[in-house]
């Protein structure tokens, strides 16, 4: 599972574990897979959102935050 840190525009950080992101026309979702449903476990308005990074793991074992862009506007439907 992906570790995400949302750096807003008022300063604040949010690190949040979760399987996936998407945005719609006006949010971003940070989302788990629950009983084979997606299910947000953070929801922040794009207005609010500065910076959006991913943590990944190097071979010796550090972890490195990666700047993530924010994925385009999806209509809520996958295959």
């Amino acid at each position: 599972m992906a570790y995400f840190r949302v750096r807003m525009t008022d300063g604040s950080v949010r690190t949040q574990k979760a399987l996936r992101m998407r945005t719609d026309a006006h949010n971003l979702y940070l989302e788990d897979r629950t009983a084979g449903a997606w299910r947000p476990v953070l929801e922040r308005s794009l207005h609010e959102v500065e910076q959006l990074q991913r943590r990944f793991t190097e071979n010796n074992g550090n972890w490195v935050w990666g700047p993530e862009p924010l994925p385009a506007p999806s209509s809520g439907t996958e295959a």
